[in-house]
């Protein structure tokens, strides 16, 4: 699947998509992630038909669906509140697809109830959705987008809805049930946790356009500019301003080592993850020092803020070695876990 300088503007020139390129390979479970706002639910629907492009185009498969209506693009949309029929049966909900592309009766019935067994269902085929919990529902919302076969499945925040528990319940189901079926899938989502555990490449996006695209590790591990690096991470990337002085860069009262094409004076941005970045007790190869301002406890570890010199820097340390705060504490960034972006245009360096 592929979309080629896809673009969409609004009544009053709002422009949500800006001259989009994407392609999608085939059986790839894809995320579009991005905050509120960012563009990636008008793509999606601009890839279901729902919405139309101001200009470029959409092929799924070897078909240009451009101008294809909804129903002729073979996609299974899964929404945000479901869309599930309030005054039909769990049975009814599931093979509605079916009979709309006019199957016989009896087919529907028995994949509604072939389907339904497989997500754990078949008890509940006479109810209706007003008689479901939350992850229910979802579930019928995901057998009737299994029950037609389509090509493409698209999801738009079909977690938001669920408690925490139930989250991580259904992100499983969701990646067992698309590795079994090898459907392309395209799932939209601002939450970047939900990215990172369920696909196999992510789309970053800002403002109609795409920032990064890349596997969950790439995206995680190498940000492609300052957007993505302050965007992603369950703990925020310090981001701290630095300037090229001689061999190496001045940041935070410390030297680092100086990465090529850089000249000497020019303002940079240094990123170190909180996890990459040990916060230590005794100065021994510690590169920064400040005091302790925060400690934040995330569970299995800490995220301890350290005010060096004005700037704040977050290292994580292990449970139960927590410092105390006012402590001085010192910290050495990991090897080869420095990035280095151009303060100008916020673009990696090195």
């Amino acid at each position: 699947m592929a979309v080629e300088g896809l673009t969409k503007e609004f009544p009053g020139g709002v422009r949500a998509l800006d001259a989009l390129d994407l392609s999608i390979a085939d059986g790839e479970f894809f995320a579009l992630l991005g905050p509120s706002g960012c563009g990636k639910t008008t793509l999606l629907r601009t890839i279901a038909g729902l919405e139309s492009p101001t200009g470029g185009s959409v092929r799924i498969g070897e078909r240009d669906v451009t101008a294809l209506a909804p129903g002729a693009r073979d996609v299974a949309m899964v929404f945000q509140d479901y869309a599930l029929f309030p005054h039909m049966t769990v049975q009814e909900n599931i093979a509605y697809p079916l009979k709309i592309k006019r199957q016989p009766r009896a087919e529907r019935a028995h994949r509604a109830e072939d389907v339904a067994a497989q997500l754990g269902l078949g008890g509940l085929m006479p109810r209706r959705p007003a008689e479901l919990s939350g992850g229910q529902q979802q579930r019928v919302a995901l057998a009737r987008a299994v029950a037609c076969h389509p090509s493409v499945f698209l999801f738009d925040e079909p977690l938001s809805n669920l408690d925490a528990r139930l989250r991580l319940e259904a992100r499983t189901f969701i990646k067992r049930l698309q590795r079994q079926l090898a459907v392309t899938t395209v799932f939209v989502t601002h939450d970047q946790a939900e990215a990172l555990a369920l696909a196999d490449r992510i789309a970053v996006m800002d403002a109609g356009r795409i920032r990064q695209v890349g596997t969950p590790r790439d995206v995680f591990r190498r940000p492609a500019n300052t957007f993505v690096a302050n965007f992603i991470g369950s703990t925020p990337m310090n981001l701290v301003p630095g300037e090229v002085r001689g061999t190496g860069i001045a940041v935070a009262g410390a030297t680092l080592p100086r990465p090529d094409g850089l000249a000497d004076g020019e303002p940079v941005t240094i990123g170190i993850r909180p996890e990459y970045l040990p916060v230590l007790a005794d100065e021994q190869d510690g590169t920064f020092t400040g005091e302790v301002s925060i400690v934040e406890h995330l569970g299995t570890s800490s995220l301890v803020t350290v005010d060096v010199g004005g700037e704040l820097l977050g290292g994580v340390v292990p449970e139960g070695e927590e410092p105390d705060q006012g402590a001085r504490v010192w910290l050495r960034p990991m090897p080869g876990r420095v990035l280095v972006y151009r303060a100008e245009d916020g673009t990696l360096v090195a």
